[in-house]
Protein backbone atom coordinates (compact mmCIF):
# COMPACT_ATOMS: atom_id res chain seq x y z
CA UNK A 1 0.00 0.00 0.00
CA UNK A 2 3.07 2.40 0.98
CA UNK A 3 4.62 1.61 -2.56
CA UNK A 4 1.69 2.75 -4.44
CA UNK A 5 0.93 5.55 -2.37
CA UNK A 6 4.45 6.67 -3.52
CA UNK A 7 3.84 5.47 -6.58
CA UNK A 8 1.31 7.69 -7.64
CA UNK A 9 3.11 10.62 -5.64
CA UNK A 10 5.85 10.34 -7.92
CA UNK A 11 3.19 10.01 -11.35
CA UNK A 12 1.39 13.31 -9.66
CA UNK A 13 4.80 15.11 -9.80
CA UNK A 14 6.13 14.31 -12.89
CA UNK A 15 2.85 15.35 -14.20
CA UNK A 16 2.68 18.33 -12.45
CA UNK A 17 5.84 19.35 -13.18
CA UNK A 18 5.89 18.41 -17.25
CA UNK A 19 2.34 20.84 -16.66
CA UNK A 20 4.39 23.69 -15.65
CA UNK A 21 7.27 23.23 -17.86
CA UNK A 22 4.91 23.33 -20.89
CA UNK A 23 3.62 26.09 -19.77
CA UNK A 24 6.93 27.85 -18.90
CA UNK A 25 7.82 26.85 -22.31
CA UNK A 26 4.72 28.47 -23.95
CA UNK A 27 4.75 31.38 -22.52
CA UNK A 28 8.67 31.58 -23.73
CA UNK A 29 7.53 30.66 -27.04
CA UNK A 30 4.64 33.37 -26.91
CA UNK A 31 6.89 36.39 -26.21
CA UNK A 32 9.88 34.92 -28.99
CA UNK A 33 7.22 34.62 -31.72
CA UNK A 34 5.75 38.38 -30.37
CA UNK A 35 9.13 39.66 -30.45
CA UNK A 36 10.13 38.48 -33.82
CA UNK A 37 6.95 39.77 -35.33
CA UNK A 38 7.70 43.45 -33.83
CA UNK A 39 10.75 43.27 -35.46
CA UNK A 40 9.10 42.13 -38.70
CA UNK A 41 6.71 44.97 -38.09
CA UNK A 42 9.62 47.61 -37.12
CA UNK A 43 11.60 46.50 -40.62
CA UNK A 44 8.95 47.01 -43.21
CA UNK A 45 8.75 50.61 -41.86
CA UNK A 46 12.58 51.04 -41.43
CA UNK A 47 12.80 51.94 -37.87
CA UNK A 48 14.79 48.48 -37.06
CA UNK A 49 18.15 49.64 -34.86
CA UNK A 50 21.36 48.74 -36.15
CA UNK A 51 22.42 47.36 -32.49
CA UNK A 52 24.61 45.20 -31.69
CA UNK A 53 22.68 41.80 -30.47
CA UNK A 54 24.29 40.11 -26.59
CA UNK A 55 22.76 36.59 -26.15
CA UNK A 56 22.03 37.48 -22.72
CA UNK A 57 19.30 40.31 -24.29
CA UNK A 58 18.35 37.93 -26.91
CA UNK A 59 17.82 34.06 -28.13
CA UNK A 60 20.32 32.74 -30.98
CA UNK A 61 16.95 32.68 -33.61
CA UNK A 62 16.31 36.40 -32.41
CA UNK A 63 20.21 36.82 -32.94
CA UNK A 64 20.32 35.46 -36.18
CA UNK A 65 16.91 37.12 -37.46
CA UNK A 66 17.57 40.42 -36.35
CA UNK A 67 20.84 39.91 -38.58
CA UNK A 68 19.32 39.04 -41.33
CA UNK A 69 16.94 41.99 -40.84
CA UNK A 70 19.64 44.76 -40.41
CA UNK A 71 21.24 43.08 -43.40
CA UNK A 72 18.11 43.37 -45.75
CA UNK A 73 17.64 46.47 -45.08
CA UNK A 74 21.14 47.93 -45.57
CA UNK A 75 21.01 46.19 -48.87
CA UNK A 76 17.70 48.03 -49.46
CA UNK A 77 18.88 51.28 -48.95
CA UNK A 78 22.14 50.62 -50.86
CA UNK A 79 19.59 49.82 -54.01
CA UNK A 80 17.60 52.57 -53.58
CA UNK A 81 20.49 54.86 -53.36
CA UNK A 82 22.04 53.47 -56.51
CA UNK A 83 18.66 53.84 -58.39
CA UNK A 84 18.66 57.40 -57.38
CA UNK A 85 21.87 58.25 -58.84
CA UNK A 86 21.42 56.44 -62.42
CA UNK A 87 18.36 58.06 -62.31
CA UNK A 88 20.00 61.61 -61.63
CA UNK A 89 22.95 60.45 -64.47
CA UNK A 90 20.29 59.58 -67.15
CA UNK A 91 18.01 62.94 -65.88
CA UNK A 92 21.32 64.91 -65.92
CA UNK A 93 22.32 63.81 -69.15
CA UNK A 94 19.33 64.30 -70.92
CA UNK A 95 18.89 67.97 -70.00
CA UNK A 96 22.46 68.56 -71.18
CA UNK A 97 21.77 67.03 -74.47
CA UNK A 98 18.74 68.97 -75.55
CA UNK A 99 20.14 71.90 -76.77
CA UNK A 100 22.90 70.29 -78.93
CA UNK A 101 20.70 67.97 -80.49
CA UNK A 102 18.40 71.09 -80.89
CA UNK A 103 21.63 73.15 -82.66
CA UNK A 104 22.48 69.89 -85.00
CA UNK A 105 19.08 69.92 -86.27
CA UNK A 106 18.89 73.78 -86.72
CA UNK A 107 22.34 73.39 -88.64
CA UNK A 108 21.48 70.22 -90.53
CA UNK A 109 18.14 72.32 -91.88
CA UNK A 110 20.45 75.69 -92.62
CA UNK A 111 23.10 73.66 -94.66
CA UNK A 112 20.19 71.79 -96.58
CA UNK A 113 18.89 74.78 -97.35
CA UNK A 114 21.84 77.04 -98.38
CA UNK A 115 23.81 74.33 -100.05
CA UNK A 116 21.27 71.92 -102.59
CA UNK A 117 23.95 69.84 -103.86
CA UNK A 118 24.28 67.98 -100.68
CA UNK A 119 20.75 67.14 -99.58
CA UNK A 120 22.07 63.53 -99.37
CA UNK A 121 24.79 64.48 -96.66
CA UNK A 122 22.01 66.63 -94.46
CA UNK A 123 19.33 64.38 -94.34
CA UNK A 124 21.78 61.96 -93.12
CA UNK A 125 22.68 64.69 -90.53
CA UNK A 126 19.17 65.35 -89.77
CA UNK A 127 18.77 61.29 -89.23
CA UNK A 128 21.54 60.75 -86.96
CA UNK A 129 20.56 63.90 -84.77
CA UNK A 130 16.69 62.47 -84.77
CA UNK A 131 18.13 59.04 -83.75
CA UNK A 132 19.97 60.38 -80.75
CA UNK A 133 17.07 62.35 -79.94
CA UNK A 134 15.03 59.25 -80.19
CA UNK A 135 17.47 57.52 -77.67
CA UNK A 136 18.17 59.95 -75.09
CA UNK A 137 14.62 60.15 -74.36
CA UNK A 138 14.11 56.26 -74.91
CA UNK A 139 17.08 55.99 -72.01
CA UNK A 140 14.84 58.44 -69.65
CA UNK A 141 11.75 56.89 -70.04
CA UNK A 142 13.52 53.05 -69.53
CA UNK A 143 15.27 54.89 -66.23
CA UNK A 144 11.77 56.23 -64.66
CA UNK A 145 10.14 52.74 -65.24
CA UNK A 146 12.75 50.59 -64.16
CA UNK A 147 13.03 53.18 -61.16
CA UNK A 148 9.28 53.04 -60.44
CA UNK A 149 8.76 56.79 -60.88
CA UNK A 150 6.22 56.05 -63.74
CA UNK A 151 3.24 54.96 -61.88
CA UNK A 152 0.77 53.22 -64.20
CA UNK A 153 -2.89 54.18 -63.00
CA UNK A 154 -5.23 51.21 -64.53
CA UNK A 155 -9.09 51.90 -64.53
CA UNK A 156 -11.84 50.98 -67.16
CA UNK A 157 -11.02 51.83 -70.60
CA UNK A 158 -12.23 51.72 -73.79
CA UNK A 159 -10.43 49.23 -76.71
CA UNK A 160 -11.78 50.98 -78.96
CA UNK A 161 -10.70 54.41 -78.15
CA UNK A 162 -7.33 52.93 -77.64
CA UNK A 163 -7.25 51.62 -81.11
CA UNK A 164 -8.83 55.04 -82.97
CA UNK A 165 -5.82 56.86 -81.12
CA UNK A 166 -2.82 54.17 -82.84
CA UNK A 167 -4.68 54.49 -86.43
CA UNK A 168 -4.26 58.70 -85.67
CA UNK A 169 -0.97 58.80 -84.42
CA UNK A 170 0.46 55.75 -87.29
CA UNK A 171 -1.62 56.37 -90.07
CA UNK A 172 1.11 59.28 -91.73
CA UNK A 173 3.85 56.89 -91.02
CA UNK A 174 2.24 53.78 -92.82
CA UNK A 175 1.06 55.62 -96.01
CA UNK A 176 4.60 57.27 -95.98
CA UNK A 177 5.95 53.60 -96.38
CA UNK A 178 2.89 52.31 -98.66
CA UNK A 179 1.68 49.88 -95.71
CA UNK A 180 -2.06 49.57 -95.23
CA UNK A 181 -3.17 50.12 -91.48
CA UNK A 182 -6.62 48.28 -90.71
CA UNK A 183 -8.55 48.79 -87.67
CA UNK A 184 -11.12 45.87 -86.65
CA UNK A 185 -14.06 47.84 -85.16
CA UNK A 186 -14.48 46.76 -81.09
CA UNK A 187 -16.74 47.57 -78.39
CA UNK A 188 -14.44 46.28 -76.00
CA UNK A 189 -13.05 47.37 -72.79
CA UNK A 190 -10.49 46.32 -70.27
CA UNK A 191 -8.48 47.71 -67.41
CA UNK A 192 -5.66 49.92 -68.95
CA UNK A 193 -3.50 53.09 -68.12
CA UNK A 194 -4.58 54.91 -71.50
CA UNK A 195 -1.44 56.95 -71.84
CA UNK A 196 0.95 54.20 -70.97
CA UNK A 197 -0.69 51.67 -72.84
CA UNK A 198 -0.80 53.51 -76.04
CA UNK A 199 2.80 53.92 -75.62
CA UNK A 200 3.34 50.32 -75.28
CA UNK A 201 1.37 49.40 -78.38
CA UNK A 202 2.11 52.10 -80.21
CA UNK A 203 5.78 50.70 -80.31
CA UNK A 204 4.19 47.56 -81.67
CA UNK A 205 2.37 49.38 -84.08
CA UNK A 206 5.69 51.25 -85.44
CA UNK A 207 7.83 48.29 -85.20
CA UNK A 208 5.09 46.30 -87.51
CA UNK A 209 5.04 49.22 -89.96
CA UNK A 210 8.74 49.81 -90.01
CA UNK A 211 9.18 46.11 -91.00
CA UNK A 212 6.12 45.68 -93.18
CA UNK A 213 7.92 46.49 -97.23
CA UNK A 214 5.57 48.74 -99.34
CA UNK A 215 2.43 46.76 -100.54
CA UNK A 216 2.15 45.38 -97.32
CA UNK A 217 -0.54 45.48 -94.50
CA UNK A 218 -0.64 45.65 -90.31
CA UNK A 219 -4.07 44.73 -88.93
CA UNK A 220 -5.19 45.53 -84.97
CA UNK A 221 -7.89 43.86 -83.44
CA UNK A 222 -9.47 42.94 -80.32
CA UNK A 223 -10.69 39.53 -79.57
CA UNK A 224 -12.26 38.61 -75.56
CA UNK A 225 -11.17 36.01 -73.51
CA UNK A 226 -12.97 34.84 -69.80
CA UNK A 227 -10.48 37.19 -68.05
CA UNK A 228 -8.50 39.16 -70.17
CA UNK A 229 -8.68 40.94 -73.71
CA UNK A 230 -6.57 39.94 -76.65
CA UNK A 231 -4.82 43.06 -78.54
CA UNK A 232 -3.15 41.70 -81.75
CA UNK A 233 -0.89 43.85 -83.82
CA UNK A 234 -0.32 41.64 -86.93
CA UNK A 235 1.59 42.29 -90.20
CA UNK A 236 2.82 40.68 -93.58
CA UNK A 237 6.56 42.03 -92.39
CA UNK A 238 10.10 40.27 -92.81
CA UNK A 239 8.86 38.05 -89.59
CA UNK A 240 11.32 36.83 -87.05
CA UNK A 241 13.89 33.65 -86.92
CA UNK A 242 12.41 31.07 -84.47
CA UNK A 243 15.88 31.81 -82.85
CA UNK A 244 15.31 35.33 -82.32
CA UNK A 245 11.90 35.25 -80.73
CA UNK A 246 12.76 34.72 -77.29
CA UNK A 247 15.39 37.58 -77.34
CA UNK A 248 13.50 40.45 -79.00
CA UNK A 249 12.43 41.59 -75.48
CA UNK A 250 15.65 42.19 -74.49
CA UNK A 251 17.18 45.89 -73.81
CA UNK A 252 18.73 46.94 -76.35
CA UNK A 253 18.36 44.24 -78.78
CA UNK A 254 18.07 43.61 -82.55
CA UNK A 255 18.21 41.16 -84.62
CA UNK A 256 20.67 40.74 -87.95
CA UNK A 257 18.02 41.51 -90.10
CA UNK A 258 16.86 44.76 -89.18
CA UNK A 259 20.33 46.48 -88.29
CA UNK A 260 20.76 48.70 -91.07
CA UNK A 261 16.79 49.95 -90.10
CA UNK A 262 16.24 52.70 -87.61
CA UNK A 263 15.89 51.80 -83.89
CA UNK A 264 17.95 51.61 -80.51
CA UNK A 265 16.38 48.34 -79.40
CA UNK A 266 14.35 49.43 -76.24
CA UNK A 267 10.85 49.67 -77.79
CA UNK A 268 10.14 45.96 -77.36
CA UNK A 269 11.68 45.88 -73.71
CA UNK A 270 9.69 48.89 -72.70
CA UNK A 271 6.20 47.95 -74.12
CA UNK A 272 6.56 44.56 -72.34
CA UNK A 273 7.41 46.41 -68.83
CA UNK A 274 4.54 48.49 -69.13
CA UNK A 275 2.17 46.33 -70.10
CA UNK A 276 3.61 43.92 -66.72
CA UNK A 277 3.36 46.81 -64.59
CA UNK A 278 -0.64 46.96 -65.39
CA UNK A 279 -0.98 42.90 -64.69
CA UNK A 280 -1.21 41.98 -68.30
CA UNK A 281 1.52 40.44 -70.46
CA UNK A 282 2.72 40.20 -74.49
CA UNK A 283 3.50 37.29 -76.60
CA UNK A 284 4.77 37.28 -80.06
CA UNK A 285 4.29 34.60 -82.62
CA UNK A 286 5.92 34.49 -86.03
CA UNK A 287 7.73 32.74 -88.94
CA UNK A 288 10.14 34.22 -91.08
CA UNK A 289 9.40 36.13 -93.80
CA UNK A 290 5.28 35.73 -93.22
CA UNK A 291 5.05 38.48 -90.97
CA UNK A 292 4.57 38.27 -86.78
CA UNK A 293 2.11 38.68 -84.51
CA UNK A 294 2.78 40.62 -81.48
CA UNK A 295 -0.67 40.03 -78.66
CA UNK A 296 -1.28 41.96 -75.91
CA UNK A 297 -3.25 40.50 -72.98
CA UNK A 298 -5.02 43.02 -70.38
CA UNK A 299 -7.10 42.44 -67.40
CA UNK A 300 -10.70 42.79 -67.72
CA UNK A 301 -11.28 43.35 -64.10
CA UNK A 302 -8.54 44.90 -61.59
CA UNK A 303 -6.23 42.28 -60.55
CA UNK A 304 -4.66 42.88 -56.47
Amino acid sequence: MGHAVILLGAVFLAAVSAFVWRRHYARRERKLLYRLEEMIAKARQGELAHTEISETEFSALENSFKCFLEESQLLADSQRRQKELVHGLISDIAHQTLMPIANLKMYAELLSEADGQNHELTDVLKGQADKLDFLIHSLVKLSRMEHGLIHVRPGAASVALLLQRLRQDYSSAAVEKGVTLHMAETTLSAVFDMKWTQEAVGNLVDNAIKYTPPGGRVDMEAKAYPFFIRLDIRDTGIGIPKGEICKVFGRFYRGLAVQDEPGVGIGLYLAREIIQAQKGYIKVSSKEGAGCVFSVFLPVSPIL
